[in-house]
């Protein structure tokens, strides 16, 4: 099942990389930063609509995450496209060689966030556990890739070191950032939301039932208390060690 997956992801970014590789090196360059801004956007500005949404339509209020991000991902990357049309509509000439690595390259990489976007609006829904009987936090789809994970990690440099807001008092618990807004710090995204999904009674890390309870860090579903992990006695939890969380069905210890 893994293998079909991943076999799956891949030709989808194979058959989605010669799509925008038509458009020539220009058409390619202008469609990749067009999905890229839009990535931006959506994960932005997803979690105030999806509570507009929660609050508003209660019909919805599962499907609120996942609705809001690919709704800002396609309406952002749509408006754009056409902006792109009407500002650049000639096709810029380039030395071949130049050309043909150049159209490869942003097909390629505007294919693959395209694709890494649509798998994390997946994470999102209430659906198993383990997306699609295969994918939880600890894969890399497809074959080891983890694009995915690679989006996240360039949002969360762009909320630290590029479109920075400052918030006095705060802290990165990793210090990397100072005192920047910065998304996902702890890099629990994943985990956070695999331990939500209401389907599924898979932890993330079992614990011992029978140690003393400690108090648990913040989760997106609420649960009990769980026994402190290793490297945070008595509860007193250090930057960087593994925090307890509240999983929908069952107990799990979320890593950093």
């Amino acid at each position: 099942m893994d293998i079909l997956v991943n076999l799956i992801i891949a030709v989808l970014i194979l058959g989605m990389t010669y799509a925008l590789s038509s458009e020539g090196l220009w058409g390619a360059c202008l469609m990749f930063f067009n999905v890229l801004f839009g990535a931006m956007v959506a994960f932005n500005f997803y979690e105030p609509l999806a509570k507009v949404i929660a609050d508003n339509a209660s019909i919805l209020a599962g499907f609120a995450d996942m609705l809001s991000m690919l709704t800002l991902f396609i309406a952002t990357t749509f408006i754009l496209r056409l902006a792109t049309d009407a500002l650049g509509p000639s096709m810029v000439r380039f030395p071949g060689p130049l050309y043909h690595l150049g159209r490869l390259f942003f097909a390629a990489a505007g294919a693959a966030l395209t694709i890494a976007i649509l798998l994390l609006g997946f994470e999102l829904a209430p659906i198993h556990k383990k997306m699609f009987g295969s994918i939880d936090y600890k894969s890399k789809v497809p074959f080891g890739l983890g694009i995915e994970r690679q989006w996240l990690a360039i949002f969360q440099y762009s909320t630290g070191q590029i479109f920075v807001r400052h918030v006095p008092g705060t802290r990165d618990p990793f210090k990397q950032y100072g005192d920047a807004k910065v998304f996902d710090p702890r890099a629990e995204w994943l985990l956070l939301h695999q331990e939500a999904r209401p389907f599924g009674t898979e932890s993330i890390l079992e614990v011992d039932a029978g140690a003393a309870p400690a108090g648990g860090g913040a989760a997106p579903a609420p649960g009990g208390g769980a026994p402190p992990p290793p490297g945070a006695e008595g509860g007193n939890a250090r930057p960087g060690d593994p925090k307890v969380v509240g999983p929908a069905v069952g107990g799990g210890v979320v890593l950093p």
